[in-house]
């Protein structure tokens, strides 16, 4: 008995002198962090800008630590070279380093490149993207001019409804004084990866043709919600369906948000039909948005992978 009363008391022992050492030492050096997960960096691997902008490099990505998504005010943007030492000021739980030689007066492409320490010390895997430079011709200030002067034309202005405008721009993208379908957007040698970023040039060269495909429609459209502020996500189809190939090519439209809550949204001259017998996508529901069948009996038109990352539509059609 009295031998494992004295291994219980050296344990006990033991354990004080560890616990008093880490006092010491938290008091000396500051807290011990068991935190040895690194910052996950992600975003496009391309983003394009113009002639005379400066970036925006904070936008391009999005930051995660401990499976938690950053938000901006909590980082700290910082520029580094290599071999610079980097840490994270009082107050921030992350600091983004970004080395960066963007020529805005000159086009070409660019390379930016990340690293992200979180206050523990760990650091993130190098991220890099291509920075676009492209001609003011496709800058977003020349489109919303262009954009301006088509609402006036249009009779779109600053009193009316959000859902008001979206029918208002619906009904002239669809039509034909705006875009006649043919099968091919504007872009010379276009990259379809690119279609999230690449709408200001679509949309310019859009007005400027008045003909192109499903991306024409949905960059047409995404310029005008731009301008008046309307909330929107672009959508590209997914692959993952049963019978997939290829050739089926892809398509795009949109979710937008308007004053009864999210809608999809898709201005393309359809060839096929809805469950209603129509050919309407202005701010419909999944439900009929998943009705639709193609002019050949396909039912894949609208398949989305995933839905993650989008806003929840609603249930019930707008009356």
């Amino acid at each position: 008995v009295r031998s494992i009363i004295r291994k219980t008391f050296v344990a006990i022992a033991a354990m004080l002198v560890i616990f008093c050492v880490t006092l010491v030492v938290s008091f000396i050096i500051g807290p011990i962090s068991d935190d040895d997960e690194a910052p996950i960096i992600s975003g496009a691997n391309r983003v394009v800008g113009y002639v005379g902008e400066s970036p925006v490099y904070r936008s391009y990505v999005e930051i995660r630590d401990n499976d938690e998504k950053i938000s901006a005010e909590e980082i700290e943007l910082v520029s580094y070279e290599k071999g610079m030492e980097i840490k994270v000021p009082e107050g921030k739980k992350i600091a983004l380093a970004v080395s960066a030689h963007c020529n805005t007066s000159k086009e070409g492409t660019y390379k930016i490149y990340y690293i992200a320490i979180d206050a523990a010390g760990n650091q993130s895997e190098r991220f890099e993207l291509d920075y676009v430079v492209k001609s003011k011709k496709f800058s977003r200030d020349t489109l919303m001019k262009m954009i301006a002067e088509l609402s006036e034309d249009i009779g779109i202005t600053a009193n009316m409804s959000k859902e008001a405008k979206v029918r208002k721009i619906y009904s002239y993208v669809n039509s034909r004084d705006a875009i006649y379908f043919t099968d091919e957007s504007n872009i010379e040698n276009i990259n379809r990866s690119n279609w999230a970023t690449d709408w200001i040039e679509e949309a310019v060269l859009t007005i400027e043709s008045g003909e192109g495909d499903c991306y024409s429609y949905y960059a047409l459209s995404k310029a005008f919600f731009e301008y008046w502020e309307i909330e929107n996500k672009g959508i590209r189809r997914g692959t993952g369906y049963a019978g997939y190939d290829s050739d089926h090519g892809t398509h795009f439209w949109s979710v937008v948000k308007v004053e009864q809550g999210w809608y999809y949204y898709d201005a393309t001259s359809l060839a096929g039909r809805f469950n209603d017998g129509s050919k309407n996508a202005c701010l419909i529901t999944e439900k009929k948005l998943k009705s639709y069948v193609g002019s050949h009996g396909e039912t894949y038109f609208y398949h989305m992978d995933s839905t993650a990352g989008l806003p929840d539509v609603e249930l019930e059609e707008i009356g």
